[in-house]
């Protein structure tokens, strides 16, 4: 509940709703808060305001969404502004467009009666995560899990062809009930190359397993678990050589299974190694 200007105006962050939090191919965190923009003399809602973060620049800008009754020109003016700050700030109407939704889903689901607790942001199925057990790549040759690590202890991550140790920064845990994950077969692209021998071609299949948003690096870039497809190439740690191998999606199973905990790491860099496969930052 915060006072603009000379107090002419209120915001307030109904229902205590917490934060959007949204990570897209470029690896960077933005914040998004959503506030109701009330008239204080009169207690009219004049629309919703939302303070859009850049996280890692720590730049903050805000789009005024007005209400139904609001004269056409000013609706221009808004999409105006999302015309503009698109242009400078990436994904910045895909990323309005997914909040917004958030927003009238919980708003049916409330005027509804139904349970809330479906709706917790919190908790979010949209948090980029592994399970508990999953193994991350240590700076000393070592693997360990996930739900194991703690902020300050080094990493492996991949950065321009090169695998160097990161510090973690944080360590993100989300539990939920029945947290779905998708999983991915790879082979090896040279055994497939190589051979068709079934043999040869099963030699050195891995797997990797989180949320199907959760970005892994590809040969075209960052993309989400759920957004691969067969003959996609990821890239596999090789701890004999220090480099990564090229690795071809060949199996894709989406809501694999599913968890009641997920983890996540924040390190000093864009990238860590999850069973060796590079993976991005949430």
């Amino acid at each position: 509940y915060v006072k603009v200007g000379s107090g002419d105006y209120v915001l307030d962050r109904y229902d205590m709703k917490p934060p959007y939090y949204i990570t897209g191919d470029s690896g960077v965190k933005k914040r998004l808060d959503v506030y109701k923009m009330v008239e204080r003399a009169s207690m009219n809602e004049l629309g919703l305001v939302v303070f859009f973060t850049n996280t890692e620049a720590n730049e903050t800008f805000n789009l005024v969404i007005p209400n139904l009754a609001t004269k056409g020109d000013v609706w221009n003016m808004y999409f105006d502004d999302i015309h503009q700050h698109d242009r400078e700030e990436e994904d910045v109407a895909l990323k309005m467009s997914y909040i917004l939704s958030k927003e009238v889903a919980y708003l049916i689901q409330k005027s509804s009666g139904g349970d809330m607790s479906a709706m917790d942001q919190e908790n979010s199925d949209y948090d980029f995560c592994f399970a508990a057990d999953a193994l991350v790549n240590m700076a000393d040759g070592s693997v360990k899990a996930i739900n194991n690590i703690h902020v300050g202890e080094q990493v492996l991550a991949y950065a321009d062809g090169i695998v160097s140790p990161v510090k973690v920064e944080a360590v993100n845990i989300h539990r939920k009930e029945n947290i779905t994950l998708t999983k991915t077969m790879l082979f090896p692209v040279e055994n497939i190359t190589a051979s068709t021998d079934e043999t040869n071609f099963s030699e050195g299949m891995t797997t990797l397993v989180a949320t199907g948003n959760h970005p892994v690096m590809t040969k075209e870039g960052a993309k989400a678990m759920d957004e691969l497809k067969t003959g996609d190439i990821l890239f596999k740690y090789d701890a004999q050589s220090g480099t990564t191998i090229a690795y071809q999606v060949h199996f894709m199973a989406k809501a694999y299974t599913s968890v009641d905990e997920v983890y996540s790491l924040e390190v000093a860099g864009d990238s860590y190694l999850v069973n060796d496969m590079v993976v991005m930052e949430k």
